[in-house]
C-alpha cells in the first residue's frame, strides 16, 4: 500500500474555501497524515489554521457566524484601494494565530500572494503567519492591499489559485489538491430565503457608495455592482489559471468543487460548505482507494 502521507494544496475561492475544512476532516478520518501544506487566499487561511493546530477553534468560530455577524466584521471603508479594511476580520484571526512564525510550524507551510508593483508572485515560507495570510487574502478592490518592504500585496489568486509547485513534497508523499474554482454545475441552484435580503441590502449600499465615488451609471451598476464584477472576474481568471496549472502538474488526488457552490462572500454558509467539502472528499478518497486496490491486485496477478 502506498504511503498515506499527504502534501496538501488548497485553492483560493473566498467563502467556498471553507470546504477545505471538510476536505481535511475526511483526509484525517481516512487515515492520511498531512505533512506539508500550501494555499492561496482562503486556502492559505485554512491551511495556516491547520498547520498551527487551530483548525477546530476556527471551525467553531466560522460556523457560529450569522449573516449579521458577517456584515459586522466587514468594516467598510470605501476608498480608492478597497471597500473593506479587514481589520476586524484579522483581529479575530489573531485570536487563534497570535504571533506564530511560519518557520516554527510543525509542518512546512507556504502561502501565495501577488505583488502589484513588481508584477510577481510572492511566496511566504517564513515570517509572521497572520501577515502572510492577510497578504494572500486581499482581494483587489475589495480588501485593502498590504504594503510592506516596497511591495503592494494582494490576493494570490491573481497569479496562482492552486499552488501545487509550492508545497513541499516529502519522499513518498501523495500530492492532494482541493480546487473550489471548478466549472459551474447547473444542478446547484442558489437557495433563496428572506434572510438573504440582509446581505443583498448591504451589497446594494456598497454598490451605491462605490458608484457615487466613481461616477458610475446608477441603473447599469445596480445590476453590475462592484461585488458582482469582482466576483465574476475572479471566477473566470482563477478557472483559467487552474486549468493551466493542472495541465503542467497532476496531483494523485484532485478534488474539484464547482465555483457556484457559494459566492465569494457567503461566509455565513460555513456549516453547509464544510459539509460539502467533507462529503466530496470522502467520495473522492473512496474512489482513489478502490483504484489503488485494483492496481495492486492487477500487479499481484501479473507476478503470479
Amino acid at each position: 500500500m502506498k504511503s498515506k502521507n499527504v502534501s496538501l494544496v488548497l485553492s483560493s475561492g473566498g467563502a467556498r474555501g471553507l470546504a477545505h475544512i471538510g476536505a481535511i476532516d475526511a483526509l484525517l478520518e481516512h487515515g492520511y497524515t498531512i505533512t506539508a501544506i500550501a494555499g492561496t487566499s482562503m486556502g492559505s487561511l485554512v491551511g495556516g489554521m491547520f498547520a498551527c493546530g487551530k483548525l477546530d477553534e476556527f471551525r467553531e468560530f466560522m460556523t457560529g457566524l450569522s449573516r449579521m455577524d458577517v456584515i459586522r466584521l466587514t468594516d467598510l471603508a470605501v476608498s480608492k484601494t478597497g471597500i473593506i479594511k479587514g481589520e476586524r476580520v484579522f483581529a479575530e484571526m489573531k485570536r487563534f494565530i497570535g504571533e506564530t512564525q511560519i518557520e516554527d510550524l510543525p509542518i512546512p507551510y507556504a502561502a501565495v500572494a501577488a505583488d502589484l508593483i513588481n508584477h510577481t508572485e510572492v511566496i511566504f515560507t517564513k515570517g509572521n503567519l497572520l501577515s502572510a495570510i492577510r497578504a494572500s487574502s486581499s482581494i483587489p478592490s475589495v480588501l485593502m492591499p498590504v504594503s510592506t518592504d516596497g511591495l503592494l500585496l494582494v490576493d494570490g489568486g491573481l497569479v496562482n489559485p492552486l499552488p501545487m509547485e509550492h508545497v513541499k513534497i516529502l519522499k513518498g508523499n501523495i500530492l492532494v489538491a482541493v480546487n473550489v474554482n471548478a466549472p459551474r454545475q447547473e444542478n446547484l441552484l442558489p437557495t433563496k430565503n428572506n434572510e438573504d435580503s440582509t446581505i443583498n441590502k448591504a451589497r446594494k449600499l456598497i454598490n451605491e457608495k462605490w458608484n457615487s465615488m466613481t461616477g458610475g451609471h446608477p441603473k447599469r451598476n445596480q445590476v453590475n455592482g462592484i461585488f458582482t464584477i469582482v466576483n465574476n472576474s475572479f471566477e473566470l481568471m482563477q478557472h483559467r489559471l487552474t486549468l493551466y496549472a493542472l495541465g503542467h502538474q497532476t496531483p494523485e488526488i484532485l478534488l474539484n468543487l464547482p465555483v457556484n457552490l457559494a459566492d465569494t462572500f457567503d461566509f455565513y454558509k460555513s456549516g453547509s460548505l464544510i459539509k460539502a467539502g467533507y462529503d466530496a472528499m470522502n467520495t473522492r478518497l473512496d474512489e482513489y482507494e478502490k483504484e489503488r486496490a485494483s492496481e495492486l491486485l492487477a500487479g499481484t496477478s501479473q507476478l503470479s
